[in-house]
């Protein structure tokens, strides 16, 4: 009688033996991947953060967007020689994203290069609608010294739907010779029609109003 009780609780618990199923890593594994594939995703996205700060090496306009709440956007102009790179950024948020910007002179003299840029940007109003087909036109003149680095900088806005000033310039920027005065003719209301003027024969004067060539 023992004996058959003996042999049916061996064979009960050989049974339960064969049902129970080995332990996977099939779990570990599967976290492990999670992991890497988020690892991943995070460095990529920090590469290419560093690569859109990083400063251009080419002559370049582009609007820097601003990564915390506290910080505001920016227009950022870059000049380059053979010695440095040169990085200038203002704050500036009617102007971005400029569609063209150009070189319209450039002359090294001694350790000093000075340099005249335009910059055009379409107006990207959020809420004016009068200014969707608008412009924003900004001169850069810049006196920049390449052995430290650093440089003394004029700007003038010529145009702007955004803050009211027209151009009244005729002729084209495109159309400039580059060796006759550059003049820029703009209203910004209230009757004030102003005169700027660039001449490349005299590019140390830089950008120049209507007073300042009457005081001589």
């Amino acid at each position: 009688m023992y004996r058959f009780i003996f042999i049916a609780l061996f064979f009960a618990s050989f049974a339960s033996a064969q049902t129970k199923k080995p332990v996977t890593k099939s779990g570990v594994t599967k976290t492990n991947a999670v992991a890497a594939k988020d690892t991943l995703a995070v460095d990529t996205a920090a590469i290419r953060i560093a690569e859109a700060e990083a400063i251009p090496k080419e002559f370049a306009v582009y609007t820097k967007k601003p990564k915390k709440a506290t910080d505001r956007m920016k227009l950022c102009v870059n000049l380059v020689s053979p010695e440095n790179t040169f990085n200038y950024c203002h704050t500036d948020s009617i102007c971005r994203d400029p569609e063209k910007f150009k070189l319209l002179f450039q002359k090294k003299n001694a350790d000093t290069t000075f340099a005249l840029v335009y910059v055009q940007a379409f107006s990207k109003p959020a809420d004016r609608p009068s200014c969707d087909a608008g412009k924003e036109v900004k001169l850069f003149f810049m006196r920049w010294n390449t052995t430290t680095n650093k440089a003394l900088v004029k700007i003038r806005t010529v145009e702007s739907c955004m803050k009211n000033i027209v151009n009244m310039t005729k002729e084209s920027i495109d159309a400039w010779d580059q060796t006759s005065p550059l003049v820029f003719k703009y209203y910004r209301g209230t009757d004030k029609f102003l005169e700027l003027t660039f001449d490349p024969n005299n590019y140390l004067l830089g950008l120049q109003t209507a007073n300042d060539l009457n005081s001589d």
